[in-house]
């Protein structure tokens, strides 16, 4: 039981040197809990327009570009790129990479796949290979994603320990956000894009840079509507 000589905790904390803040429970949560949907949304789940990649897949294409696994080249284990992007750049789990990394290779996800993927790269019914089994190097459209890094046309920033550095964005010579779409689920957002015809899509570009006011019917003209890599119906809706 306390007596009446024994110290209060702000007596205690003078004397100790210390300081004690009152604090709104709510009002910090409410901080916090918008510091943290924004890591998730910047730096984990959802892509960045000018390039069209999420954190994960930009470090895999930029890794993969330094080890030098050009589509001229051979296929190596998909563990040793895993092994690499996970050391050097990714702070995160040999898995998330993988999963990321299968993603870019399938071509009933994307409608130009950005690695070329040998073995078992899974399905629309079944999962890939461990990635001992299963090997890759970079498709020619990646080659565009990322040519150039070295004349210095975008940002570098520090990996997660401060040792290396990455670029904050690939320089991605054609819309791949509008080309292979997008999806992600982040902290009260989401995104959820189609892929589209990469010959549409430039066409659309190239009109937009000669005409800056064409309307939206004016570049539906040219991509009327989603190309998906699986194929199936579709109609343009009123």
């Amino acid at each position: 039981m306390a007596t009446p000589n024994d110290p209060t905790p702000e007596s205690s904390a003078q004397l100790t040197g210390e300081r004690i803040d009152d604090v709104d429970v709510s009002v910090e949560m409410q901080g916090s809990f918008l510091e943290y949907a924004y890591s998730v949304i910047y730096s984990r789940a959802l892509p960045d327009a000018r390039d069209g990649l999420k954190p994960v897949q930009r470090r895999i294409l930029y890794q993969m570009t330094e080890m030098g696994l050009r589509p001229d080249r051979g296929h190596v284990k998909s563990a040793r790129v895993v092994g690499d992007v996970m050391g050097k750049l990714h702070p995160h789990g040999d898995a998330s990479i993988y999963d990321a990394m299968v993603r870019l290779a399938q071509d009933f996800i994307l409608r130009v796949p950005l690695i070329d993927g040998h073995g078992n790269f899974g399905s629309l019914d079944d999962g890939p290979a461990a990635p001992r089994y299963t090997e890759a190097r970079l498709e020619a459209a990646a080659m565009a994603m990322t040519e150039n890094l070295d004349e210095d046309v975008v940002d570098f920033v520090p990996n997660y320990d401060n040792q290396l550095t990455q670029p904050s964005v690939l320089p991605a010579a054609f819309p791949n956000l509008l080309v292979n779409g997008a999806s992600g689920i982040a902290v009260g957002m989401a995104t959820n894009m189609a892929p589209h015809n990469l010959i549409e899509v430039v066409a659309a570009a190239r009109y937009l840079l000669d005409n800056p006011s064409a309307t939206l019917d004016d570049l539906m003209a040219f991509v009327p509507g989603p190309d998906l890599p699986t194929g199936g119906p579709w109609r343009r809706h009123p």
